[in-house]
């Protein structure tokens, strides 16, 4: 755990480090960008992770109405919608000063909690310290990649944080091909992704549970696509049906259920 402590600070520094730099390269028109996140915009995306960190903080949080509620799909939901909505008629310098404070604190907060194996909450729920930041180290790199790709900047695809995103989505891979896409006892399926970041995820279903697997020898089905394809699919930033319709998933083997693998990536549903 020791080790895994000063690896997870130093990858949330050097997260936050890599979105500081990012916006502080921005025009006032980018700021304003519609991301592919339902009605947020740039800034509204930095205005969630400053709302996340300070809700850890334990800072006060407004008490107020939401009139737009048909994107909202749970609690955690309304709570980001509030952090963002509350931060709207800041400017965006407001709002990467803010950014750059609560991650300041923050910062000190992590570097002062010796036992990262302490009970915790995050945005997904119950956990430890070391859930906490993983979870946060992730959402920060995700929206960086939303904010890139609304500004057409395309960056940080490879590197520790990525690599440590990508962890957490494969890790998640084998719930999708077992329980969301119902792949039947004995089947199998390798994941090919390419692009700033190359890797193979191989699952197989035996005695009724998906598992990871080191090898395949001839898997049932085949999924090739780039990396932010995947990772696009995984978080419901972009539309299944569209993503197969533009051949942007190279499917072998079985194709009806590799259609279904494509369409359950989204775990955060």
């Amino acid at each position: 755990m020791p080790n895994e402590r000063e690896r997870l600070i130093e990858l949330q520094k050097s997260q936050w480090q890599s979105l500081e730099k990012l916006c502080t390269s921005l025009s006032l028109d980018e700021w304003e960008v519609d991301t592919d996140c339902p009605t947020w915009t740039v800034k509204d995306c930095i205005a969630h992770l400053v709302g996340i960190e300070h809700r850890i903080l334990g800072r006060e949080v407004p008490d107020m109405p939401l009139d737009e509620m048909c994107h909202i799909r749970n609690e955690q939901g309304a709570k980001n919608e509030i952090d963002v909505v509350s931060r709207r008629a800041m400017t965006p310098a407001e709002v990467l000063e803010e950014f750059s404070e609560v991650n300041s604190e923050r910062l000190k907060m992590l570097n002062g909690q010796l036992d990262f194996a302490a009970e915790a909450d995050s945005p997904i729920g119950k956990g430890n310290v070391a859930d906490q930041v993983s979870v946060r180290v992730f959402d920060c790199w995700v929206h960086e990649q939303d904010i890139r790709r609304a500004i057409g900047k395309q960056g940080n695809l490879l590197g520790l944080a990525a690599q440590h995103s990508y962890e957490r989505m494969t890790s998640v891979m084998p719930f999708v091909v077992g329980k969301k896409a119902g792949a039947p006892e004995r089947s199998s399926v390798r994941f090919k992704i390419y692009g700033e970041s190359f890797f193979v995820v191989n699952i197989r279903v035996d005695e009724g549970r998906a598992r990871l697997v080191k090898e395949l020898s001839e898997p049932t089905i085949e999924l090739e696509m780039d990396c932010e394809v995947f990772m696009c699919l995984c978080c419901g930033r972009w539309d299944p049906d569209k993503i197969l319709s533009d051949h942007k998933v190279l499917i072998q083997g079985d194709r009806h259920l590799g259609i279904s693998i494509v369409k359950n990536m989204n775990y955060m549903v």
